[in-house]
């Protein structure tokens, strides 16, 4: 899989900067297409005319190509967002591949692939991948941006870089970010503040994280919650730890939860504490 997909990815780097060349050099071709063209005594209504046909044609016909693109790349997120991850791998790879106007549409592909990657385990690939798309510009795709760096952080603290994982966090806590990506970062936080040993932040401004916990899916607010129980069993806030444990047995069962995340592993042992 390695070696397949640095081959994807230098296609996709590749393609990204053929599609930035390709935008400067049609900006450049019609300046000098102005310019060019009435000096040869042709008038500005024909100018206009014949520059518009010479880029509307090939435009045309890249922006079809592109539109099916995305649609391959939207078909393989539905596939993804249902768990047929062999299918949506290849729909996927295909976007990633094939040449499109849209580099938002590759960005995403690539971004899905990164997440089908976490999905299946493969936490090194999918760093490779979160890291290929960080390295594009993204100035206007923010919501991109912070959801790679998310991504990334998670696996990380995975392979147990943890230094890494802070490095790729601290950018996000600079910027306003949308309540969807509060709700992912709050337990990635959590997670990367545990592993540091620094309970202290894991457990400040508690109600407000048990707000953000109690709008997540069950999973996730049943793992924040055994988090900050964890954060507060390490500082001997003995009510609020048996509260917040009751409260995570209440969204899920925790021990899948805490084969997954043994950060929480202390918290499943005791059980729900009345």
């Amino acid at each position: 899989m390695a070696e397949n997909l640095t081959k994807l990815l230098r296609t996709f780097r590749r393609q990204m900067v053929a599609l930035r060349f390709l935008r400067w050099m049609a900006v450049v071709l019609l300046a000098a297409a102005m310019v060019a063209l009435p000096k040869a005594g042709i008038m500005p209504a024909w100018s206009i005319l014949l520059i518009g046909l010479g880029l509307l044609v090939p435009a045309g016909l890249l922006i079809v190509h592109s539109f099916r693109l995305a649609r391959e790349i939207q078909a393989g997120g539905v596939l993804l967002s249902i768990g047929k991850l062999d299918d949506a791998a290849a729909w996927l790879k295909r976007g990633l591949s094939r040449f499109a106007l849209s580099g938002r549409a590759k960005i995403m592909a690539a971004q899905l692939l990164a997440s089908l990657l976490q999905r299946r385990g493969e936490h090194e690939d999918a760093v490779t991948v979160c890291r290929e798309v960080l390295r594009q510009p993204l100035r206007r795709l923010q919501y991109v941006w912070v959801n790679t760096r998310l991504m990334l952080a998670d696996s990380l603290l995975i392979l147990g870089h943890l230094q890494e994982a802070c490095e790729t966090l601290r950018p996000i806590h600079g910027v306003p970010i949308p309540l969807e990506a509060r709700l992912r970062l709050l337990p990635i936080q959590l997670r990367y503040e545990l592993t540091a040993g620094d309970a202290g932040s894991a457990a400040s401004e508690l109600p407000e994280k048990v707000r953000l916990a109690e709008l997540m899916d069950s999973s996730s607010a049943a793992l924040t919650h055994a988090l900050l129980a964890e954060a507060c069993r390490r500082l001997d806030r003995s009510a609020e730890r048996d509260f917040l444990a009751a409260r995570a047995n209440l969204y899920h069962d925790l021990g899948p939860l805490a084969s997954q995340q043994p950060l929480i592993e202390p918290i499943a042992a005791a059980g729900w504490k009345r």
